[in-house]
């Protein structure tokens, strides 16, 4: 549960940081009106975010989900004390500027942190300290989408946890408290707002099956030109 409240409350902070700074940037625009300011916000995150890491923080900071797998693989689920504030502070300047990345990303990324650093304090196990990392990954994703179900999905196949009681009972604790801090702190609003029109056909299901295989083809499009980008230019 303190895991969960943790991890919502990092999403709470990343949501209202992102705001606070769009709000603070674009509160004077018309947004009828063509502003040449939406062309050179996301230069001046990037650049802030760039020395930050640099120059005050001097250290290196991952990228997000992948920084927690790597954190499972290599260093038994150990990650360092700065991507609790880290993730927060360089995702807030990206995407409060104008920058075209995601917050589930990064707000993962801090509560995969604040799991391994307690983890770490309280000197568990490998195998606890990546039911930590689960549980707070769970409850960060929650938050940020306010969809504990689907957290839970995201931590058992992502993070790789066994599927078992011992497990289960802790992922589905966390991922209901960061949902419910989210919505104590952020109200009623839905991320993403739909309304269902026509109801299920038996007739639909090849179209459902061709718009998987689609997007399975993009998101592999996407892992590969992400993955070529990032080694040319490390």
């Amino acid at each position: 549960m303190i895991i969960g409240l943790a991890s919502g409350f990092a999403a709470v902070v990343i949501k209202n940081l992102v705001h606070f700074i769009q709000s603070l940037l674009t509160s004077g625009f018309d947004r009828e009106e063509f502003n040449y300011l939406y062309f050179i916000f996301p230069t001046v995150g990037i650049l802030i975010t760039v020395i930050f890491v640099k120059f005050i923080l001097r250290q290196r900071v991952g990228h997000g989900i992948p920084s927690v797998l790597h954190a499972i693989s290599k260093t038994n689920g150990k990650l360092k004390s700065h991507n609790i504030y880290s993730s927060i502070i360089t995702s807030a300047l990206t995407v409060g500027f104008g920058g075209s990345v995601g917050l589930e990303g990064p707000t993962v990324a801090t509560g995969a942190a604040i799991g391994s650093n307690l983890g770490k304090l309280l000197r568990l196990n490998y195998k606890q300290i990546l039911t930590l990392l689960g549980c707070a990954s769970a409850g960060a994703m929650a938050a940020i989408f306010k969809a504990p179900i689907a957290a839970i999905v995201f931590a058992l196949e992502v993070i790789m946890l066994n599927l078992s009681m011992a497990s289960l009972v802790p992922l589905l604790i966390a991922s209901v408290t960061g949902a419910l801090t989210s919505y104590f702190f952020m109200g009623q609003d839905v991320l993403y707002t739909f309304q269902l029109k026509e109801a299920f056909l038996m007739k639909d299901i090849p179209f459902y099956i061709a718009l998987g295989i689609f997007t399975g083809l993009v998101s592999v499009y996407f892992t590969r030109i992400y993955m070529f980008i990032t080694e040319t230019f490390e």
